[in-house]
């Protein structure tokens, strides 16, 4: 059993949900074609979500009717789409973990990859400059100026209502922290986190580790010196 058609992937390049689902798709050998959200190329069904990734599903005739979000149900509703290379585990206990791990990355490593990429200065600099550019290379100035401002500003006013504040900061980054020290014992003895391949719970902590340790200059200093082995 295998796809017929490419699903169609959007999002944004910096997204770690992004990130996570092209690489599960990648992995599964599930053919897919990459749109960014907001381009010319996107043509996909509306969906109520727009800050997160959308999966959109081809019919019968290759026509892309039916859209989806949120990573989780995504990796669950291609498992029945094509053999293979699953990531889910078959031991039932194992796969509860795996699915705890998956959801600790998405929920609560979304703490460690938006604190570091907005609480630091130089870090939002970066993402100010950078971001809206993935979204439109050809922009002139004046709209990257605006694109800078808006986003920075947009980001950091939502600081409190994720969690990254100054009574959190400690909380946080000692939790970052401690993720790293115990991934790079880990890592010594084996290459995955719960057996011999990848599961939901790798390419959960993937694509916000992915971020953290390569995107945003504070978390990658932190990663480098405590953990190289996750870097």
């Amino acid at each position: 059993m295998v796809v017929k058609h490419p699903l169609k992937l959007a999002g944004n390049q910096g997204s770690p949900y992004s990130v996570k689902m092209r690489a599960v798709l990648r992995y599964r050998h599930v053919p897919y074609i990459w749109i960014l959200r907001g381009s010319r190329e996107d043509d996909l069904p509306p969906v109520p979500v727009q800050l997160i990734p959308i999966i959109a599903f081809p019919n019968e005739n290759g026509e892309y009717t039916e859209a989806m979000v949120d990573s989780s149900p995504l990796i669950m509703r291609i498992e029945d789409m094509q053999l293979g290379r699953s990531v889910v585990p078959t031991n039932a206990v194992i796969a509860f973990l795996d699915y705890l791990i998956e959801d600790y990355g998405d929920e609560w490593m979304t703490k460690h990859m938006y604190h570091y990429r907005w609480y630091y200065e130089d870090a939002a600099d970066k993402a100010g400059k950078l971001l809206p550019l993935q979204a439109n290379l050809k922009m002139d100035p004046s709209q990257q100026k605006r694109g800078y401002e808006y986003i920075v500003s947009r980001q950091k006013s939502r600081q409190a209502l994720v969690g990254s504040t100054d009574n959190n900061r400690a909380p946080i980054e000692d939790s970052f922290k401690r993720l790293l020290r115990i991934l790079d014992k880990h890592l010594q003895s084996t290459q995955f986190l719960l057996g011999s391949r990848p599961g939901r719970g790798d390419f959960g902590v993937f694509g916000q580790m992915w971020q953290l340790t390569w995107w945003d200059p504070e978390s990658a200093r932190v990663a480098l010196d405590i953990a190289p082995r996750v870097v």
